[in-house]
């Protein structure tokens, strides 16, 4: 038997990693501290990866460990050679080729590592390998070596890489630090994988800071271990084309844009060609409200009608492998749009003011006057939110091609 354990493991995706690579059973153990112990006095299984909060634990279990997990005093993987069990890290090399493929600059630079547990020392050996200036440790506990929490923001961070689990589905709206705080703050790392962008991720993507979350070090770390369970040395082909799966099934693909701008007739398209649920945000709130929203908003007015998409945002956020198309109002709380951000690539369908339409369905752009208002209003916010702008004013089959070469 192969798998993982770890507790808890509702958040992880190595099972679908796993099989994909091997085409090979690959099971998710979920155990508790006594079950835990129990399993590796069994030693019933031939491989398995670990994960928080074992990855110190089973150490007194092992017969042995490699040079770089001994060095790391941290294990992920484990190989069972007729009951002698044999430890090993593939963090490390998930994490530098991470960084790498993302071109961040750690060399000369001052590093913050937020938490001391097993992850965070592979993360602490290739930071230190990359020739960062000043790398230091953050610990709620006070130890030595390591500084508080409230200390970290008396200092000029180039660098900050979250090795906790804080903002882990499904706890998704946890965030240890504020981004905000920082003045010459380059990139922001969080090793979380689940949701694919967490809230300090996406907190700092709103204020400027380049960021990125842990899917590529998830997949980079699993072929690595390939090469300790069966031999396969790491192929980039295969590792790349792992993520791409594993993006493509986890990550949705929210529309944005005007009122009339071709959101709808475009998600059902995608929908067809890419086999994929398609959620229309309007319709849902329609569902949940019980009335059209022109009426919605006639006797709440918009205010309430906006919180109701917060509301239905939230709900979408764990979702994975649809299309959403929005209203055209998302974009006006910033809330909503980052409860969509966690899990999906958002696409702004830019089509010009002169081909949008006014209608009596729509009470906020029902005149060609309030239309133009909300142009001029919501483009910026559009352009701000989105990971790619699609222009929607030539052949509609072009733009929807162009949306799935860009989703890969």
């Amino acid at each position: 038997m192969r798998g993982v354990i770890g507790y808890p493991l509702g958040h992880s995706y190595s099972k679908d990693i796993h099989e994909y690579l091997t085409n090979k059973p690959y099971h998710i153990i979920e155990l508790d501290e006594e079950k835990f112990h129990d399993f590796m006095k069994e030693k019933n299984f031939s491989c398995i990866n670990v994960t928080i909060p074992y990855k110190q634990m089973v150490i007194p279990y092992l017969d042995k460990i490699d040079d770089l997990a001994l060095k790391l005093d941290a294990i992920n993987c484990i190989v069972n050679k007729d009951g002698i069990l044999i430890g090993y890290n593939s963090d490390y090399y998930g994490f530098k080729l991470m960084l790498e493929a993302n071109q961040v600059v750690i060399k000369d630079k001052v590093v913050a590592i937020l938490g001391n547990g097993g992850a965070s020392k592979a993360v602490y050996e290739v930071i230190k390998d990359m020739q960062a200036k000043t790398i230091y440790i953050v610990d709620r506990n006070n130890l030595s070596n390591t500084i508080s929490y409230e200390e970290i923001y008396n200092k000029d961070l180039d660098v900050i890489i979250n090795t906790t689990p804080v903002g882990m589905f499904p706890n998704n709206d946890g965030c240890i630090i504020d981004v905000k705080r920082f003045k010459n703050l380059e990139w922001v790392v969080d090793i979380v994988y689940n949701p694919i962008r967490t809230k300090l991720v996406i907190e700092a993507l709103n204020f400027g800071i380049k960021a990125i979350g842990g899917l590529e070090m998830l997949v980079a770390q699993a072929v690595k271990a390939l090469e300790f369970f069966d031999g396969i040395p790491v192929d980039s082909n295969r590792l790349k084309a792992c993520y791409k799966k594993l993006l493509n099934d986890k990550q949705n693909i929210v529309l944005i844009g005007m009122p009339s701008g071709g959101k709808t007739t475009i998600a059902n398209i995608l929908g067809k060609r890419l086999q994929r649920e398609v959620l229309e945000m309007d319709d849902l709130i329609v569902q949940k409200i019980g009335m059209p929203i022109r009426t919605y908003i006639e006797q709440f007015k918009e205010e309430a009608f906006r919180q109701q998409e917060i509301e239905m945002a939230k709900e979408l956020r764990n979702h994975h492998h649809t299309i959403i198309s929005c209203g055209g109002g998302i974009v006006l709380k910033e809330e909503s749009m980052n409860y969509l951000k966690e899990n999906g690539f958002i696409v702004f369908i830019d089509r010009d003011l002169n081909k949008l339409l006014i209608s009596d369905d729509r009470p906020l752009s029902n005149t060609q006057e309030k239309l133009n208002q909300l142009y001029q209003q919501r483009y910026d916010l559009y352009r701000k939110y989105s990971d790619i702008i699609i222009d929607n004013n030539g052949d509609l089959h072009d733009t929807v091609d162009r949306i799935i070469e860009s989703v890969g």
